[in-house]
């Protein structure tokens, strides 16, 4: 399509230049009015524009450009301004690290749905840029990257079981980063990265993680409260114990002596009434 284009550009290029031309060499013979030459070098400016739309091309920072002339590769050319065949078509390519979103359904080892959002970073190889364009052509990424995701995704899912899946989800990112590797770079095309947004399950499963989790807590907090209840019964068998070990050390050691020594000292001064009187004063026998 840009060839037919340039083609079009060319022959009207060529056209306005032999009209303007024309008329330049009529006024020169005095045969043209003022108004022809001005139109004469209008002519000649425009064809002139024409063509080096035709001729010239740019390539900014961070791409490539390839040359291609009816379908085969010329040449390919990096960053800065340059000349090309008027009749050839340039195609530009982005050669800095481009970030694509994919969502793979896949299928676990026992048969589970299994849905993965991941984030890939990949590069063009700014060398190999003409072989990537005459093996795949310009739409690389939904003919070459994107199924190759998709087709890494499941390969790795599909060897874990469900519940693995994201316990070991570090190593599925490993063999999903492998697998692009080795596909990819058959086309050119370098894996930098890859990142897993989301791992998800069908309905049905998810449904029963919650019950077994619902049933695996109720577990726990069984066993705590045995545990508790044990702890609390060690503890009262420990005290009396030691209320048990208490007493009969005290009916080991006590003695007649130790016995009226705490009596004293727990008197507080004042002296019993007795049968003898308010003021009367028991006789004690202290001595032995």
């Amino acid at each position: 399509m840009l060839a037919v284009f340039a083609i079009i550009i060319l022959v009207i290029s060529i056209v306005l230049f032999v009209q303007g031309r024309s008329l330049l060499v009529q006024d020169g013979k005095g045969r043209a009015a003022n108004s022809k030459r001005q139109v004469a070098w209008a002519g000649l400016g425009l064809a002139l524009i024409l063509l080096a739309f035709a001729l010239i091309y740019v390539v900014n920072p961070g791409e490539v450009g390839v040359e291609v002339l009816f379908g085969t590769v010329q040449r390919f050319s990096e960053n800065g301004i340059h000349i090309k065949n008027p009749l050839a078509e340039v195609l530009v390519f982005d050669v800095k690290t481009q970030r694509v979103q994919q969502h793979s359904d896949a299928a676990s080892q026992d048969l589970q749905q299994v849905k993965i959002e991941s984030v890939i970073n990949y590069r063009l190889d700014a060398e190999k840029i003409a072989e990537l364009y005459t093996r795949v052509g310009y739409d690389y990424l939904n003919k070459v990257v994107l199924p190759s995701i998709q087709e890494a995704t499941k390969a790795a899912t599909a060897l874990y079981k469900v519940e693995d899946v994201i316990v070991k989800r570090h190593e599925v990112k490993q063999r999903i980063v492998e697998t692009l590797k080795a596909k990819l770079e058959n086309y050119f095309i370098v894996i930098e990265d890859v990142s897993i947004q989301d791992i998800s399950f069908s309905p049905e499963f998810n449904r029963v993680v919650e019950e077994k989790q619902i049933e695996e807590q109720k577990i726990k907090t069984a066993e705590y409260r045995r545990q508790q209840a044990e702890q609390e019964k060690e503890r009262t068998i420990l005290e009396a114990q030691a209320e048990g070990e208490k007493q009969r050390l005290l009916r080991v050691n006590t003695s007649r002596e130790v016995v009226d020594l705490k009596w004293i000292e727990k008197w507080d001064g004042k002296l019993p009434q007795t049968m003898l009187g308010g003021n009367s004063v028991p006789i004690v026998n202290v001595a032995r």
